[in-house]
């Protein structure tokens, strides 16, 4: 937020075509901060944030209370113009982070387990004036993984409605929860500024002005839908993190991780012809390696065969770990592009039902 502007006060149609239902279409848990109708109808004032600029970020902590982990379905946020306007667009990416900090009032974002950009490929565009539903339900998103909260940032990428100097008549809204008065909670609704990280709205300065109430005020419309994560075949979690240089490898796995059966852990995108190192750990540790992460923190490793371009790897899960127990692996490449000679793929945590 290069410049203060004053919060945009409009009157908005939160409800567009498709309605947005997740109030109604959650598989378990419906998470909302704000104070709008579970699927609002009709004209409604909300308050949009003309002064968020292009690579800044929106973003909502949900506490998840004891709700224990939890697979994200649907994410939505609101996007709406000055008066109300249908049509006018914006380019963004999600970004879901399970777990968050604090030390002296300023936030830490736990582990990145979701980045559409990353992840899935392109990016989503939003259309005002409304809450832009998206369905996340085939991506295997985990949350609460020995955490008691999760966030959900919506990073705007292209807004055709305005420049960061003179404001975006579009862009993401809050509740408009009061005039009077900073309404925002504390530890709740988030904002990346550009030069200064994420911070919390209520109480951040800019400039040596508070944002809040002033500049914002409310909380931001942004919502998920999750379904609990109980027993079955335990899970793949992606913990991101990925190096690249000429490539960009990639670690998924498929099937069941229960005791005795049968799963596949495969690696794409891989240098030709070559081989590599997979790491083992029981915890992730995020360390500094080779110019890039060392996702696990390894007790031990092991070598893969030389290859090129995609290998399975079918496997069966050993009898006898506990229930519970979470394996992290990370694979790593010799790739002259790289930073220091080498591209890893992402994090891979496997968690026994």
């Amino acid at each position: 937020m290069h410049t203060l502007r004053h919060t945009l006060l409009v009157a908005a149609l939160v409800a567009l075509a498709p309605a947005f239902a997740a109030g109604q279409l959650c598989n378990d848990n419906f998470w909302k901060n704000d104070s709008l109708p579970d699927n609002p109808m009709g004209a409604i004032t909300v308050s949009v944030i003309p002064g968020l600029c292009e690579g800044e970020a929106a973003a909502q902590v949900f506490q998840l209370g004891g709700a224990g982990p939890q697979q994200i379905e649907k994410v939505s946020v609101g996007f709406g113009s000055g008066g109300g306007v249908n049509g006018n667009i914006a380019v963004v990416n999600v970004e879901i982070y399970d777990g968050i900090t604090w030390n002296a009032g300023v936030p830490t974002l736990g582990t990145k387990v979701f980045d559409f950009e990353d992840d899935v490929g392109g990016n989503i565009q939003l259309t005002s004036t409304g809450i832009n539903e998206f369905d996340l339900s085939n991506e295997n998103i985990v949350v609460g993984q020995g955490t008691d909260a999760f966030v959900v940032a919506w990073r705007m990428l292209i807004n055709f409605n305005g420049t960061c100097a003179a404001g975006f008549s579009s862009n993401f809204f809050t509740d408009n929860a009061g005039l009077f008065g900073c309404t925002t909670p504390s530890q709740e609704s988030l904002i990346d500024i550009a030069g200064q990280g994420w911070s919390d709205a209520s109480t951040v300065v800019v400039s040596g002005f508070p944002l809040c109430p002033l500049f914002f005020n409310g909380s931001w419309v942004i919502r998920a839908c999750t379904s609990d994560v109980v027993g079955g075949t335990g899970q793949f979690v992606n913990l991101g993190n990925a190096l690249t240089g000429n490539f960009a490898p990639t670690l998924n796995g498929s099937g069941s991780l229960a005791g005795g059966a049968s799963f596949t852990l495969s690696f794409a995108s891989l240098p030709p012809f070559t081989s590599g190192i997979v790491f083992l750990g029981l915890t992730a540790g995020n360390l500094p390696f080779k110019g890039g992460v060392l996702v696990p923190v390894p007790f031990t490793q092991f070598s893969l065969p030389t290859v090129g371009g995609t290998i399975p790897l079918p496997a069966s899960m050993p009898l006898g770990l506990p229930s519970g127990l979470s394996l992290i692996l990370q694979g790593w490449f010799p790739d002259a592009g790289g930073p220091k000679g080498a591209s890893a793929t992402n994090g891979l945590e496997m968690i026994l039902p």
